[in-house]
């Protein structure tokens, strides 16, 4: 067996004389062997030959790894925890100071160091410019663990919010990652994912994600997804397919429709490989699955499912993390809402359906931010509100005639629907009540439809066997291209003489058409906003038919050709007309199917709704599309309400009513908030239901319009009323995290770079801006980093605004030089542990702790940067303000306060104890203890 020589700095005994323990001061290779020279303090020096020597290492001491390797990077500083004898080998159990890990290392290879508590007990040695390395020391650690927790000072093209950053400091910190996330849509819930995608990533081995999204948003987020956090994920369905389970080890960022992964119908249980959802469930196990718009997966009290949940339940049996995201959790109702919570925290499954007695659930499961509250880093309000006006359409004889005459056809199809029965008579009504959505929405989309109809009836050599079978209302709720469907099937006539019938509604449209006042008084509107503000208009209708007609009169009037978007246009399309929006063009029309998911707010604050779809839920997802984050001025709505169709007058008092209970519960004191409003409208327009009342209008009246009206609307009130009791115990994250972390900058990045680099021979030379500077490094440096390539001379820069790759080299945390800069400031070598500092304004002393957290398992979850300060006879508080004196001001060395050592001793143990006492606050039965890591101490002086 080789025998393995101490080395410099290790601590040995006697192996004859057990107590007797010394360290190593020199090794030796002699005639007879290796010995080694011990230095066992008052008992002298002494020469001890192989087998002499045994391990001298006790519990407690902290040890430094030296490599046996050159070419091998040392594990770092650590503490010793156990020491063993095995197969006549000395070993020591060290849990490391960078990662938390406890291994068994052979004790020749480990040099005791002082460390920081030790240091400042004896108050010192202390360094050379001491007080500036341990300035260093901490500013390293504070940079270190603010990029984990936001990724702010990393590759990542976001700037967190507060409300962001918070929310996934708390999740990483809670010990467990089955979360719903509720907050309002427009506050970036796909950035908090990627922001947490990062942390965890950063902290945990996370490598199998799984996205479940809505189909029209698949693509949206994979390309925020890349563009935003690097993260490249693949859509399952149209960049792959699986054909053999075993080929789902080449993908582990994965997209999925919901729809497309849904079972197919109620027995599907996924034994089916070859279906979608069989397919997804043969795929194993994932690290991490995020549901979005986790509303749709519904299960009531009755346990009756929908194919989305069925979806949900079963994927949840393939994974330890699940995270849902809604802005809408509740709706209302309490048994669809229990059900979701259970999803995501099964084990509080009895507690949960004690919900309506005992509420406080809801915070160990649901985060939720509110648009009303949200700031900016600065503090200020992200959203400034929202004006809702409406732009009263003047009466029209010549469409009031045109109305009455398409009441006595519909009247004619309903009645031949009924007649008819079942699935033909049902499609007979689905193609009149497209007529009342056609005619509700302009003249043009009512010809159009009446005009495919015709064209049918007319058609030669149709098939009037083929079976017509009227979509679900789910399929047919945003379809912009309706009109298509109202050409029924065959060319047999819904009743007698029903060509003639829409020849002459044809004949009453066209007429109509060329004095539609609604279409003027959009032209003038617009025209206004355009020509006269010299502002940007973004106009929404359901439908391309009236898109078209609107495209048609505005670049007649105008003389400039709107941008369109649709559910036609591929979503490169879509872009390119975003971009001609933003950069010149006033105007863009787009239908609701083509603009789901879209952010249209960058330089846009004024929408139109030429129509009002019959689901006002719909409305508040096209006022989404401008009053999100970003958006720099206060957002208005102008709704064109025109009661000129039975169907519009329903709509229209809606809107009215609205318009009075949101200001009424809007007003607090004697003022009326508009960012309070816009949050009410948004809700109850989520919550209204008028679905009877249009289903109703179909005979051409309705009896007690406005007093029903007001009854949906109570309803939707009491359903917010509901929802605003359970979610108020939700965690608002909000920013108190955030104090805790400090707030820094890549201007603080430059700031460290510039006073470190020095220390290892690197050369810094200003540039014009405080963020871009010139690096010179010794030549032994040369290719040592990646980024620089072979270069020495390095033109640098820490802000990503302005940077010219092809000029200067970008140092954030995804470089090896930033990250290298930063591991040497915080190793032992740098000797950054103690120092006493001059600033005499200041507490008396200070301590810096990294507190470390695991789960049950022993794998680590976080981590926590603690700075306690104290004044004379106070007791330590926590303090991160210190952080940006040193960052704000050279170390400059002071002189050690003249105290006894026990007296030292006891102010670092008060210390320690308080920063246990922080530590054991967080703890749950997800997030226990790993380590309590003494980073530096010190102490202020006036000298």
């Amino acid at each position: 067996m080789d025998e393995l020589i101490p080395i410099e700095g290790a601590w040995v005994c006697r192996r004859s004389n057990p107590d007797d323990i010394g360290v190593v001061v020199a090794t030796r290779e002699t005639p007879n062997g290796p010995t080694i020279e011990v230095d066992f303090g008052p008992k002298a020096k002494a020469t001890l030959a192989a087998g002499e020597w045994g391990c001298g290492l006790q519990i407690g001491h902290c040890v430094q790894d030296v490599p046996l390797s050159g070419v091998r990077e040392t594990l770092g500083a650590g503490t010793v925890l156990h020491v063993r004898e095995l197969a006549a080998r000395f070993q020591a159990l060290v849990q490391l100071h960078a990662s938390g890990q406890s291994i068994w290392l052979p004790f020749e290879r480990l040099r005791r160091i002082m460390d920081p508590e030790l240091l400042y007990r004896r108050a010192g040695p202390i360094a050379e410019r001491g007080a500036e390395r341990v300035s260093l020391t901490i500013i390293a650690h504070a940079l270190g663990k603010w990029n984990e927790a936001t990724g702010a000072l990393d590759r990542l093209d976001v700037d967190a919010l507060p409300h962001q950053i918070s929310l996934v400091h708390r999740i990483v910190n809670s010990g467990q990652t089955n979360w719903l996330i509720a907050d309002d849509v427009g506050l970036g819930k796909t950035i908090e994912v990627g922001l947490l995608l990062a942390a965890l990533e950063r902290r945990q081995n996370l490598r199998r994600i799984l996205f479940v999204v809505p189909s029209g948003l698949t693509r949206q987020w994979k390309e925020e997804m890349l563009s935003k956090f690097d993260r490249r994920f693949l859509i399952f369905g149209p960049d792959f397919r699986i054909s053999d389970h075993k080929e789902w080890g080449l993908f582990e960022r994965v997209i999925v429709s919901l729809d497309l992964a849904k079972p197919q119908d109620s027995q599907d249980d996924g034994s089916n490989d070859s279906t979608s959802f069989g397919m997804l469930l043969a795929a194993g196990g994932w690290d991490l699955i995020v549901f979005d718009e986790a509303h749709r997966l519904a299960r009531d009290d009755l346990g009756r499912s929908t194919l989305r949940y069925k979806l949900a339940q079963a994927l949840r049996t393939k994974t330890d993390r699940l995270v849902l995201l809604t802005g809408t959790p509740h709706q209302g109702d309490t048994g669809k809402f229990r059900n979701l919570l259970t999803l995501v925290r099964p084990d509080l499954s009895k507690a949960i359906d004690e919900i309506e007695t005992e509420p406080d659930v809801v915070q160990e499961i649901v985060l939720r931010n509110r648009k009303i509250d949200a700031v900016d880093l600065n503090g200020a309000f992200l959203f400034k509100g929202l004006i809702v006006r409406r732009a009263a359409i003047d009466h029209d004889p010549e469409f009031e005639s045109l109305e009455r005459q398409l009441r006595d056809y519909l009247s004619l199809g309903y009645r031949a629907g009924d007649t008819l029965g079942g699935a033909e008579g049902r499609a007979i009504g689905f193609v009149m009540t497209i007529y009342r959505k056609m005619a509700s929405s302009s003249i043009a989309a009512l010809y159009i439809a009446l005009k495919n109809r015709l064209e049918r009836l007319t058609a030669q050599n149709d098939v009037d066997s083929v079976q017509y079978v009227p979509p679900d209302e789910d399929e047919t709720d945003g379809d912009d291209q309706l009109d298509e469907r109202s050409r029924g099937s065959g060319s047999t006539p819904f009743f007698e003489s029903e060509a003639q019938l829409l020849r002459d509604l044809m004949a009453k449209a066209a007429e109509a058409m060329r004095n539609d006042k609604k279409g003027e008084a959009l032209v003038a509107l617009v025209s206004d906003i355009v020509l006269v503000q010299k502002k940007k208009v973004l106009i929404f209708t359901e439908y391309r038919s009236t898109q078209a007609y609107l495209l048609y009169r505005l670049q007649s009037a105008i003389g400039q050709k709107p941008e369109i978007i649709n559910g036609s246009k591929t979503v490169d399309e879509k872009k390119d007309a975003i971009r001609s929006f933003e950069a010149g063009n006033s105007i863009l029309i787009s239908t609701e199917a083509g603009g789901e998911g879209l952010n249209l707010h960058r330089d846009c604050h004024i929408m139109i709704n030429y129509d009002l779809p019959w689901n006002p839920a719909r409305i508040s997802q096209r006022i989404g599309r401008l009053y999100r984050y970003g958006q720099k001025h206060q957002v208005v709505v102008i709704n064109f309400l025109a009661r000129d169709t039975i169907d519009n007058e329903i709509v229209s008092i809606l809107f009215d009513r609205l318009d009075t209970i949101v200001r009424e519960m809007a007003t607090v004191g004697p003022e009326f908030d508009e960012r309070y409003a816009a949050d009410i409208l948004g809700e109850l327009l989520e919550r209204v239901d008028i679905s009877t009342l249009l289903e109703e209008a179909q005979s051409g009246h309705v009896d007690r319009t406005q007093e029903r009206i007001d009854a949906a609307l109570d309803q939707a009130k009491r359903a917010k009323s509901i929802q605003d009791d359970i979610l108020s115990f939700a965690t608002a994250t909000g920013a108190p995290d955030l104090d805790s972390l400090g707030q820094y900058t890549t201007a603080d990045v430059a700031t460290f770079i510039k006073r470190a680099a020095p220390f290892f021979e690197i050369e810094v030379q200003e540039g014009a801006h405080h963020e871009r500077f010139t690096m010179r490094l010794p030549a032994h440096m040369k290719g040592t980093f990646a980024e620089f390539g072979g270069r020495t001379v390095v033109s640098a820069t820490t802000q990503r605004a302005g940077w010219n790759p092809d000029e200067q080299i970008l140092i954030d945390f995804s470089t090896e030089f930033l990250n290298w800069l930063v591991r040497n400031v915080t190793a032992e070598q740098f000797n950054g542990s103690y120092a006493a500092i001059a600033k005499p304004d200041s507490a008396e002393f200070f301590a810096a702790f990294l507190a470390r957290f695991q789960n049950d398992q022993g794998h680590t979850l976080s981590e926590r940067l603690i700075i306690l300060t104290q004044e004379p006879q106070s007791p330590p508080v926590v303090n991160t303000s210190i952080i940006r004196g040193f960052l704000s001001h050279i170390g400059v060395d002071g002189g050690p306060r003249v105290s006894e050592p026990a007296e030292r001793k006891k102010q670092m143990d008060v210390a320690r104890d308080h920063a246990e006492l922080l530590v054991a606050q967080e703890l749950t039965r997800f997030k226990h203890p790993n380590d309590l890591v003494t980073l530096a101490a010190g102490e202020f002086s006036g000298t």
